[in-house]
Parts: C-alpha cells; sequence; structure tokens
C-alpha cells in the first residue's frame, strides 16, 4: 500500500508541474491614464525578455521594458521596445495574427487557470490583432473581436507602443487580485521571439506566463449592448431568377453581459453580405475541403468546438431568423450554449431546420480539461445528434495526452460511434506524436449534418515526427524536417489507404529558400489506386509578409499523370497600398472529365487610416469560367462593431448543364452601430 500511494505522489507531482518559479509584476491603481509621459511613476516594470528562438534561454537580443496599470475602466500597458535595426512593419489588414512583422504582444489570463488567455497584438504602424487563446497554447481563435485601443510611435532608439483595454471587452474572474500576464515580441532581424515570464517551450503556453499582481477590477453591474443593422440592397441574380431586386432589411445583434465572466449573445435577422467568398483551392483528393467560418455571430467561441472529432462545424449552418448563445466561465468550467432557428417556406413546402449546440470543459490538474459536447439537428419529420467527451492532459512542459469519443443517433451504437487517443512530445523545436482513431462505418451520415468528418469506417494509426535546426553560420540560418505518415483499415480489416509525405526545406541567410516535399499514397475506393507526388518550391523572404515563392509539383492522381504550376507574391508599393497575387495551373492526362484548371486570385487593399479602407478581391477559375468580384469600402468608426459598408460583389459561372453564362450583381449598404444601454 505504501509503494502504491509513493507512486500516486509521484503521478500527481508530474501531471500538476507545479510552477513555483514564475516571474511576478506589480501593477496599481492609477488616478490618471498611464501614458509615456508617466511610466517612470510605476512601482514595478516587466525587463530582461527571454528567448525562445533562435538561441533558446538565451537573453533577448534588444531591450523591452514594460510598464502596467489600470483605473475604475481600463487595464493600460505601454512598452519601450529598443531596436538598432528597422523595424518591419508591412501588415495593414486588422486580425492577421503572425510573426512577419516586428510586433508586440499582450497576453491576459484573466481567470488565473493556466489554460485560457486574451491576446493583444499590434505591429509598428499600428495594426491591431485579437484573438483568444485556449487550451494552454493549443487552440488560437484569431476570430474574436474587442474594443480595445492602440497607439505607437517610431524612435532614433525603436518603437514605443500604449495599449488601452476597457474592462468591459473582456471576461474576468470575480475577486482575482492576480492574473496570469506574458508580454512577447517579435524582432524580424534576426526572426526572434521572446518573452519576458522567461523560457518558453512553445507560442502562448499559458502555464508557464508570468503573474500581474495588485489587479483590482471595478465589480460592475450588468452590461446590456445593442448592434442594430440597416441594409439597402440592389439585387440582379440570374443563378435565383432575380431581376432587378431592390429592398431595406433591419435586424440586429444583442450582448448582455451578465456578469463580468458570462455574457449572452443573440441575434435577429442577420445578415452575412460582408462576408466575402472563399478562396477556391485546388483539391487532388476525393475528400471534402473545410472552410474557416466568418460571419461574426459564429465566430466568438467557436473555438471551443474545436474538437479533432468535429461534431459542430458551423459552416453547415445557412442562413438562420434567429440565433442565441450563452458563453463564459463559471468556477472551473467555461461553457458554450448555442441555439439558431430558420423558420423555412411553408408555401414552397420548405420545413424550418433548428440547431442546438452545448460544449462545456472543467479545469483539472494544472492546465489540463476534459469536456463534453451535444449537437442536435432537427426539423418537424427528422432529427440527427451527437454526444462527445474528450480530454487534453498536459503531462508538464512538452509531453501531452488527448482523445475523444462521440456516439451519434439515430441508429445502432457501434457503427455510428468514433474514438481516439493520441500521444505527443512536442515544444517549438520539434513535435512527435502517435494517434490511434476508429470511426464507425455509418458515423459520416449523422455527424456531417451537423459537423465536419472526411470519412468513416475506419481504424486508423497516424504518426507525424518534425524538427527545425537553427544554425549558426553565414549562409544558412535554418533546416527544417517534416515527416507525416497515415494508414487506415476498414473496421472489416480490408487496407484502404497509406501516405508518407516528407519535406525538408532549407531557409538561407540571404532569405532565399529551397523546399522539396515527397508523397507517396494508396488509396481504396472503386478499385485501387497508387498516386505520388514531387513538389519543389522556391521562395524569397516567405517568414515576412512581403514575400514571393513559385512551385512545381509533378505525379500522378487517381490514374492520371499531372503537373501543378504555383506562385505567390505580397508586396506593399506605397505604404498605405498592399497586393497580393497567387496563381495555380494544374494540368491533367489524360483529362477526360475536364478538371484541368487555372486559378488566379488577386487582393488589392488601400488603407487610408487602420479603420478606412477599400478592399477589392477577385478570382477567376478557367474550369467553369469563373469569374468572382468583391469590393468593399469599410469604415470602422466605432471600432470594432460600430461600421459601414457599401459593398458590390459579381459572380459569373457558365452552367454546361444549360450550355450558357449566368451572372449576379449584388450592390450593397450596411449600417451598424452599436448602442450601450447599461454601461
Amino acid at each position: 500500500m505504501k509503494i502504491v500511494k509513493f507512486f500516486a505522489l509521484l503521478l500527481v507531482l508530474f501531471l500538476t508541474n507545479s510552477l513555483s518559479a514564475q516571474k511576478e509584476l506589480r501593477t496599481s491603481l492609477l488616478t490618471y491614464p498611464l501614458s509615456a509621459d508617466n511610466i517612470f511613476e510605476q512601482p514595478d516594470s516587466a525587463i530582461n525578455f527571454i528567448q525562445m528562438e533562435p538561441q533558446k534561454g538565451m537573453p533577448a537580443s534588444e531591450k523591452t521594458v514594460v510598464y502596467t496599470g489600470f483605473d475604475s475602466t481600463n487595464i493600460y500597458v505601454v512598452a519601450k521596445c529598443y531596436q538598432l535595426t528597422k523595424p518591419v512593419a508591412k501588415i495593414q489588414s486588422r486580425d492577421n495574427l503572425s510573426k512577419n512583422d516586428d510586433a508586440f504582444v499582450v497576453i491576459l489570463d484573466t481567470y488565473n487557470d493556466n489554460r485560457s488567455a486574451y491576446g493583444f497584438w499590434v505591429n509598428p504602424i499600428g495594426t491591431q490583432a485579437d484573438f483568444k487563446i485556449n487550451d494552454d497554447g493549443r487552440n488560437i481563435d484569431i476570430n474574436w473581436d474587442t474594443e480595445w485601443k492602440s497607439y505607437t510611435k517610431k524612435h532614433n532608439w525603436g518603437w514605443l507602443i500604449e495599449i488601452i483595454i476597457p474592462f468591459k471587452s473582456i471576461k474576468f474572474k470575480k475577486k482575482g487580485e492576480t492574473w496570469g500576464v506574458n508580454f512577447s515580441r517579435i524582432i524580424r532581424s534576426n526572426s526572434e521571439t521572446c518573452n519576458w515570464s522567461g523560457e518558453l517551450s512553445d507560442d502562448f503556453r499559458i502555464s508557464q506566463n508570468g503573474k500581474l499582481t495588485g489587479i483590482k477590477p471595478v465589480q460592475e453591474n450588468m452590461r446590456l449592448s445593442l448592434f442594430p443593422y440597416t441594409t439597402a440592397r440592389y439585387e440582379n441574380n440570374q443563378f435565383e431568377n432575380i431581376n432587378g431586386k431592390t429592398d431595406a432589411e433591419f435586424g440586429g445583434d444583442l450582448k448582455w453581459d451578465i456578469t463580468s465572466n458570462l455574457s449572452f449573445n443573440g441575434t435577429y435577422n442577420p445578415d452575412f453580405a460582408t462576408v466575402e467568398g472563399d478562396k477556391q483551392r485546388i483539391n487532388l483528393t476525393r475528400y471534402e475541403l473545410s472552410y474557416p467560418e466568418k460571419r461574426l455571430f459564429f465566430q466568438e467561441g467557436n473555438e471551443m468546438f474545436g474538437t479533432r472529432i468535429k461534431t459542430f462545424y458551423s459552416r453547415r449552418i445557412q442562413d438562420i431568423d434567429y440565433g442565441a448563445k450563452l458563453i463564459g466561465k463559471l468556477g472551473k468550467n467555461q461553457i458554450n450554449v448555442l441555439n439558431t432557428g430558420n423558420f423555412g417556406n411553408p408555401d414552397e413546402n420548405e420545413p424550418g431546420i433548428y440547431y442546438t449546440g452545448a460544449r462545456v470543459k472543467r479545469d483539472i490538474l494544472n492546465s489540463s480539461s476534459v469536456g463534453a459536447s451535444f449537437v442536435d439537428k432537427r426539423t418537424d419529420t427528422s432529427f440527427t445528434n451527437s454526444i462527445s467527451a474528450d480530454y487534453l492532459l498536459n503531462l508538464g512542459k512538452t509531453w501531452k495526452l488527448t482523445g475523444q469519443f462521440v456516439s451519434s443517433a439515430p441508429g445502432d451504437f457501434l457503427s455510428h460511434s468514433a474514438w481516439f487517443a493520441r500521444f505527443a512530445k512536442e515544444n517549438n523545436v520539434y513535435h512527435f506524436h502517435i494517434r490511434y482513431t476508429e470511426l464507425g462505418e455509418n458515423f459520416k451520415e449523422n455527424v456531417n449534418q451537423t459537423g465536419f468528418v472526411t470519412d468513416d469506417d475506419r481504424r486508423e494509426v497516424d504518426s507525424d515526427l518534425s524538427y527545425i535546426w537553427w544554425m549558426k553560420n553565414k549562409t544558412i540560418k535554418y533546416i527544417e524536417l517534416e515527416s507525416r505518415n497515415n494508414m487506415f483499415w476498414s473496421k472489416s480489416g480490408t487496407l484502404r489507404s497509406w501516405y508518407f509525405t516528407d519535406v525538408i526545406n532549407v531557409y538561407f541567410q540571404n532569405r532565399f529558400n529551397i523546399e522539396y516535399d515527397y508523397n507517396n499514397e494508396y488509396k481504396l475506393f472503386e478499385k485501387e489506386y497508387y498516386n505520388y507526388k514531387h513538389t519543389f518550391t522556391l521562395g524569397y523572404n516567405t517568414d515576412e509578409w512581403s514575400s514571393a515563392e513559385i512551385s512545381y509539383t509533378n505525379g500522378r492522381n487517381f490514374d492520371r499523370n499531372f503537373y501543378l504550376l504555383g506562385g505567390e507574391i505580397k508586396v506593399k508599393p506605397f505604404e498605405k497600398v498592399s497586393l497580393e497575387y497567387a496563381a495555380n495551373y494544374v494540368k491533367f492526362n489524360p483529362d477526360t472529365a475536364n478538371n484541368s484548371t487555372l486559378i488566379n486570385i488577386l487582393s488589392i487593399n488601400y488603407n487610408f487610416t487602420t479603420n478606412l479602407w477599400l478592399r477589392v478581391f477577385a478570382q477567376n477559375t478557367t474550369k467553369n469560367e469563373n469569374y468572382y468580384v468583391y469590393g468593399m469600402f469599410g469604415w470602422r468608426f466605432k471600432p470594432p462593431f460600430g461600421a459601414l459598408y457599401l459593398i458590390y460583389s459579381h459572380d459569373q459561372m457558365f452552367i454546361f448543364d444549360e450550355n450558357q453564362d449566368k451572372k449576379a450583381d449584388v450592390l450593397f449598404l450596411k449600417l451598424t452601430y452599436p448602442l450601450y444601454i447599461f454601461k
């Protein structure tokens, strides 16, 4: 019995991974807002940043000093980023979280739970990105938006940044006087990432943050905010037989901050016309492609449903008449409950469709969690649903164990259920994992009513391995190696697939890089297929935003030889103008289904200011002679939610079944104005 207790104690100590050596930063209540003019009156500052890369554990190459403070409404952060070289700052589009620019990042773990946090990223020209971090850095939601301000100024010694974050913009633990905190810098001149809290094992590891002490947020009453919108629309659409239709609509969103850590969101008659079309991609598989969620209502909290077996994929939900969502954290439990409805059209015999998604995650140990999900879709005559349970165990700084079990209905239990278990060891230098998965024979037909599963009837084993060597010579900056391997059988034991992919990338000190990818795979569908491909890529400055690369791929794909030419370039010819162009041409031989195609994608942005811009997105696909143009003039007069948008879109495509061209033109004006009922 004593031996059992001894090993149990060792296991607990291992899993809890005590962080007794965490740095602390003392903040204080301000009598006036913190700015660059009064930073030296602060009692404490964050200094002595440590590199995560390229020289892990070494002091940062440049000095950084950070000051903090708070008053009744805001948290203030002022940072002096010393730098001998000219800062790199090209990104102008909001929410482009990247290491391609010099940047300063604030991480706030407002629950002090070592798992979740808010991130605020700013580059030297004032471009912002805000995001949420979950699962101790393994889940980043860049689609999250909130209200905050930042100001930057360049000096001969580097650059200065001031950040103001309202308490109303974030959720936090009541009566908590200690938050987790970290400050990070990206220094592009030497590919450096450094952090105040110490030598992180990987980006955004919340459990390795420092502590912000003395923080005392004012306990406010509930806040109620309305975001009404009105639209005017002109549409001429040959696809849907709409000829010169003009109409106006109204709707809106509601946010009720019930407490500092729990909120209710609602939407009525939402209009998603401000969401541009998806970028088309060449698909060399027989599986469906997944696309990101761009609609505002679905974005907040969507990351909670990001399990590997994805039972909730919000893109399955099309137009809705209403939506409601409860999201927040109660004690150790993080929750997200969502419901949407489309009332249908009885005159055209279209039934109403209603979706429900519920997710809860509970904190365990130091930075681990267990979770459960319920997802349901139903009409007046049918339903499908699923129940999921999952776990994420952080076994120290680099060891991780994850898993999930899903059961769906209707249908028998075994053929409509799935599970996986995964073991990994990873940090910012290397990654290794091995995973075993089982998917029932009929699992996909249920789950894909609400989720995203590419295939089923699998017993699957996969394993990935990667490593990066940071070199210390005048020729090569780093070398990356990666190997991705997968094999699965049917539940009855028939081999259905295997693939092996190996990649080597060499990045030189002169900013050129050369990459070679090799893939070999076997697929069993109506017959056996043996596919392979070789890809050669030449890039320039690809670690920064302004970059260019070209690639050539050749191989065999489902009894067809093919080659693929690709290229992409991103430049800023003027201070306020950015251009992005990408082209991909694929040629099959033989090509009996006429799948050879050329895809061109062009984006042009003109930023008058960070909140006033003009954007044009255009793409062309020769396969179906499709032309799509999307233009937006946007003005965020009360960022990020108060905005005026003027939008034009043109979509033209050749319909082979009807042997004719069809097109759709839409001109759209939308105004959203936030109203704060209770502040």
